[in-house]
């Protein structure tokens, strides 16, 4: 497993990066229930996920790595149908919580940013053909799919800003950690400003993998990817 993780180090990258910018990617499938094969990739309480669903985004992103001349094998193209679901699951699961606590993406959110996208535009106006256009040859989608999906992907985002806001981290922690890690106080001005970047990034992972604990303690979720 490493050495298949070096060898493909870049195409992993490139995944993460253009995978739902900005999504939670929740890994550790193997600790879900698992099932016979069927048309269900995956459920989340009694929300299901398509095998048509994840094949249709994996192999966009399976696209996306070949048109960065790095060949998909066998192996890789396992690789990326997992990290799909995690995503997937992962978008899920913050959109039923969000639903949960009463969070919402208004419709006019959804037109704002489709119609300021430069790539709908014609000479600053928005162009609902080329629109249509760039979805169904481009993502092989129509304008309701994408909508959705964005919508979902938005509510996602405002989830997580609302999870992260209660964990922020204080002066003294700051210090204490880095005394803990590094033994003194040496060049603590000097690697602050990493040192706590690093530190938040380490804390907001541990808030997400208790929160996703914590969800799949009341919700059931199960994955059927072979």
């Amino acid at each position: 497993m490493i050495s298949f993780l070096i060898k493909h180090k870049k195409s992993i990258l490139i995944i993460t990066l253009a995978f739902f910018i900005g999504s939670i990617v929740y890994l550790g499938l193997d600790s879900y229930s698992r099932g016979a094969f069927n048309t269900t990739a995956a459920t989340v309480g009694g929300t299901e996920i398509s095998y048509r669903q994840l094949y249709k985004v994996s192999e966009d992103r399976a696209r996306a790595i070949r048109n960065q001349g790095i060949d998909v094998d066998e192996d890789m193209t396992k690789f990326i149908q997992q990290q799909v679901l995690a995503a997937l699951i992962s978008e899920e699961v913050l959109n039923q919580a969000a639903h949960k606590i009463g969070l919402n993406v208004a419709d006019y959110e959804i037109a704002y940013d489709i119609q300021s996208a430069p790539q709908f535009n014609d000479n600053g106006r928005f162009n609902r053909q080329a629109y249509a256009y760039a979805l169904k040859h481009s993502l092989g989608m129509t304008t309701a799919e994408f909508e959705e999906q964005l919508r979902k992907t938005k509510l996602a985002d405002r989830f997580r800003g609302v999870l992260y806001s209660h964990y922020k981290l204080t002066p003294e922690e700051i210090k204490y950690s880095y005394k803990v890690q590094n033994g003194n106080m040496k060049d603590f001005e000097k690697n602050k400003a990493a040192f706590s970047a690093n530190l938040l990034d380490t804390k907001m992972e541990t808030a997400q993998k208790a929160f996703f604990d914590e969800f799949n303690n009341q919700v059931n979720i199960k994955t059927y990817l072979k």
